[in-house]
């Protein structure tokens, strides 16, 4: 199968009719990697620009794929905040997992990067990975705060049916429902860690990274 990317174009002629239907111009892309395709990607920024449709936008995307040139011109056409997966502190984890990530140095690198343009970063996180331990989940807390970015999201390791990796985990699974794939709670049978210890570090990361003076 392969991606079916719109058109600058065609997206322009979207953005075009909300500002006009429901006169906004905020916009929210949910394409979970939006700078991929660099082409692509500069086209419509450009286009943004030269078109003057003053919006402000947030993206969601990686930090690999995102540099000091590429930053400045998403900033001139708009761009306000930017997620991104960090996911965890651990590289042992990530890669156990198939995740795969950018040197420490180069995330905070290119995380500054983004802070210095007056973007916004919210950076994602995971916990509860098949290879987590409580360890490497207080590693994963620590990590965000050092990172300090304006928002972090934490979430638990969730296999989805439909993703090549619920095949791996189907017989581990120990909830019924489909409404129980919420990221909040483990949904399948872990080798050292309890549904009750992951959520526990859930709301640890979330009161250590916000409680914060």
């Amino acid at each position: 199968r392969k991606v079916r990317a719109r058109s600058v174009e065609n997206i322009i002629n979207e953005i075009k009719y909300w500002q006009k239907e429901l006169g906004t111009n905020k916009f929210v892309f949910r394409d979970p990697v939006f700078s991929i395709n660099r082409k692509h990607t500069v086209e419509f920024a450009n286009e943004l620009i030269n078109r003057k449709l003053n919006i402000k936008f947030i993206i969601e995307t990686h930090l690999r794929i995102l540099d000091e040139e590429l930053i400045k011109l998403l900033k001139k056409a708009g761009l306000s905040a930017v997620k991104v997966g960090v996911e965890s502190a651990n590289k042992d984890v990530l890669k156990n997992a198939n995740r795969f990530t950018i040197e420490k140095d180069e995330q905070l690198k290119k995380i500054r990067e983004l802070e210095k343009n007056n973007i916004q970063v919210s950076a994602m996180f995971i916990l509860g990975f098949p290879s987590d331990r409580e360890e490497s989940m207080d590693n994963t807390i620590t990590y965000a705060k050092k990172l300090n970015t304006t928002y972090a999201q934490f979430s638990v390791w969730t296999p989805y049916p439909g993703t090549p990796v619920f095949k791996e985990f189907e017989n581990k699974i120990i909830v019924k429902e489909f409404e129980s794939y919420d990221q909040y709670n483990l949904i399948y049978k872990h080798n050292t860690l309890t549904p009750k210890t992951v959520r526990k570090y859930l709301d640890k990361a979330y009161k250590k990274y916000y409680s914060r003076p």
